[in-house]
């Protein structure tokens, strides 16, 4: 019952989100607030999925059934998130905890510190122009800007997207390794003769975790912060689609759609995530 009425707040969220610019807008240099212009648009879209579909949306002039596309776009916007997170996960337990006792990884650590000042969307718009300017100098083409591109336009979005989720779990990640290697019991565990993977894995770890999943889910949510930008710039046809069209004017239904559909998808990066750490507990920490 719990999860009926948070599956409930969470939809009237999102209709409340998705209305911003329905009920709130200026004409004539005045601002004009009419929460009313949200309950059609509503009572349409409850129909809609009463009925057993989703809505529609244009793409130019032509009209799209977002049933038919929601599933093919859902499916590139969770490999991106997905394999964004798992790289930030797995960076951040590599090179800020097992790693971290190395001086290069430290100096890459106190170089990846300085770019923490610097917004997310900076370092990717950054990342997108050395692409382009590799291309030009070498005639190598990592990027494509074309969604009917024969190029690869995979690993290259993976890659931008995982950026901030990464440099912020790395920081949390090695911020917590400095608090715990300083504790009485750490260095007890070294002088008694144990390694230094076994510490790392059966006593750092273990300390580390509990701050790794409160934070997966700032990291899944910087994630999906940066997944507009992404999709937007690469031309990603992603679920971000429905929400920001290129080529026609704001759209009730898909945005809703497409809010509900990365909210879906962020609660199950979060629980693969989950899952992952739990078998890698299984078969390394606890085996």
């Amino acid at each position: 019952m719990a999860y009926v009425k948070q599956g409930i707040a969470i939809f009237l969220l999102v209709i409340v989100i998705c209305g911003g610019p329905l009920i709130l807008y200026s004409v004539k240099e005045e601002v004009v607030f009419a929460p009313e212009n949200i309950v059609a648009p509503t009572l349409f879209l409850l129909e809609e999925m009463a009925g057993g579909s989703l809505g529609h949306y244009y793409v130019g002039e032509t009209k799209r059934s977002i049933a038919e596309d929601i599933v093919p776009f859902a499916q590139n916007t969770f490999q991106l998130l997905f394999a964004s997170t798992l790289i930030a996960v797995a960076a951040s337990l590599l090179f800020g905890l097992f790693l971290q006792r190395f001086r290069p990884v430290r100096r890459l650590q106190k170089l990846l510190a300085l770019t923490t000042v610097v917004p997310d969307f900076i370092l990717i718009m950054l990342s997108v122009l050395a692409a382009i300017s590799f291309y030009k100098w070498t005639n190598i083409r990592i990027i494509t800007l074309s969604p009917t591109s024969d190029a690869p336009n995979e690993w290259f979005p993976i890659m931008l997207l995982a950026i901030g989720p990464t440099i912020f779990l790395w920081k949390v990640v090695s911020m917590k390794y400095v608090q715990i290697g300083g504790e009485d019991y750490i260095k007890t565990a070294l002088a008694k003769g144990m390694g230094v993977w076994h510490v790392l894995i059966h006593h750092v770890y273990k300390n580390i975790k509990p701050t790794l999943i409160a934070d997966l889910k700032k990291t899944i949510a910087i994630a999906v912060t940066n997944l507009f930008i992404v999709e937007y710039l690469l031309n990603v046809v992603g679920v971000t689609r429905f929400i920001f069209s290129k080529s026609a004017g704001y759209q009730f239904a898909p945005s809703v759609m497409g809010l509900l559909c990365i909210i879906v998808l962020s609660l199950l990066v979060y629980s693969l995530i989950r899952l992952i750490l739990y078998l890698f507990e299984r078969a390394v920490v606890y085996k």
